[in-house]
């Protein structure tokens, strides 16, 4: 990469960092003004990188979810127990979505907008969301897999992956009105609720 290339990316990360910053600060839906104005670049100069908010939050959402924890490394040390490798992981994404709320509910806001936008456009829709969630729930619950029925545990994947994360963090924080120590208690208990259901349900057969 050539030097004024590397000189572009430091600059649109610099906005992207800025935009974070906003967000963090309380900001609602930061304008490119306000982010040009909090990473120090000129307003001009912004506009060339993000010709609209809805570009600028685009781009800040595809940085915040390369930043997913290493799923490996957070049930390295969880056992077998699929209850408790559960709640590792349902913990670690809480604790880590709440850290910066602001962020991952702008991720949201983006990716319904890419998804508005691929409908209005009529051509073929392809995911908005990355596979990041369910390939953590999918490692947590894996020593079930030779326990339940194939489409049992890819049913019960597919649960869990409902009762975690900012869709849940949302729904929790906003129409069951809890705080977050609240909400991610409230989340654990879902998800491993339904891993008790899926083996009780085994067992009676």
């Amino acid at each position: 990469m050539s030097g004024r290339e590397q000189q572009k990316q430091r600059t649109r990360q610099a906005l992207i960092d800025a935009y974070f910053a906003v967000l963090r600060d309380g900001g609602e839906s930061p304008s490119v003004v306000q982010v040009a104005e909090k990473a120090g670049i000129s307003v001009a100069t912004a506009y060339r990188y993000f010709p609209s908010p809805k570009s600028l939050r685009a781009d800040a959402a595809v940085s915040a979810t390369r930043d997913v924890p290493s799923f490996d490394e957070v049930l390295a040390d969880a056992g077998e127990d699929p209850l408790v490798r559960l709640e590792v992981l349902v913990r670690t994404i809480a604790r880590w979505q709440f850290e910066d709320e602001p962020i991952w509910r702008g991720v949201l806001q983006a990716t319904l907008e890419r998804w508005f936008a691929q409908w209005e456009e009529g051509g073929e829709m392809v995911p908005v969301r990355s596979t990041a969630r369910r390939d953590g729930v999918l490692l947590a619950l894996q020593p079930l897999a030779e326990e339940l029925p194939e489409q049992e545990f890819s049913r019960l994947v597919s649960a869990v992956v409902l009762v975690c994360g900012v869709e849940a963090l949302v729904a929790t924080r906003d129409a069951a009105g809890l705080d977050p120590e609240e909400a991610t208690e409230t989340m654990v208990w879902a998800a491993k609720s339904l891993v008790k259901t899926a083996q009780s349900g085994r067992k009676t057969q």
